[in-house]
């Protein structure tokens, strides 16, 4: 119902291992959090089925965080991205020019489910506070809550 899956547990200089990356489930629905490169098969791997996923919370915008997913994006139609305005104007920039696609074209791929610092954002029964912490760019934390139990990232 409430736990965590790590997806990878590594850093975005290391050759051979993925890239930190988490699955949050709350009341058995997982939402993923920073989702490393080929999360597809991170998944899969895990006995999870790729397509019942369809939240991702994006961070902030480096590469070992917000490239699985643009990938999910790219392979599934319609997912879910929660993060700030300001990480996800970026986040589209960065992706429109590494892959030459519009801007228009890859913000029609996404939901965006905008983050407003302060505000709960409530999600499959639970309560997700976000916040900002201190990082080289805009980057995201939050608090889950779910029944009496709650995590921090």
């Amino acid at each position: 119902q409430f736990g965590v899956t790590v997806l990878g547990n590594s850093h975005g200089f290391d050759p051979h291992g993925s890239t930190s990356g988490y699955l949050f489930w709350v009341n058995g629905r997982g939402v993923m959090v920073d989702p490393p490169p080929f999360s597809t098969k991170l998944l899969r791997k895990n006995g999870i089925p790729p397509r019942s996923i369809g939240s991702i919370i994006i961070t902030h915008c480096h590469a070992d965080h917000d490239a699985g997913a643009f990938q999910k994006i790219l392979e599934e139609s319609k997912v879910e991205i929660i993060t700030t305005p300001t990480i996800m104007s970026s986040f589209v920039r960065k992706y429109s020019a590494l892959t030459g696609m519009g801007e228009n074209l890859i913000k029609n791929l996404f939901k965006f489910r905008p983050v407003t610092i302060g505000y709960p954002l409530k999600m499959h029964g639970g309560r997700f506070e976000f916040f900002y912490s201190l990082h080289t760019i805009p980057c995201l934390g939050f608090e889950l809550y779910f029944g009496d139990k709650s995590m921090i990232f």
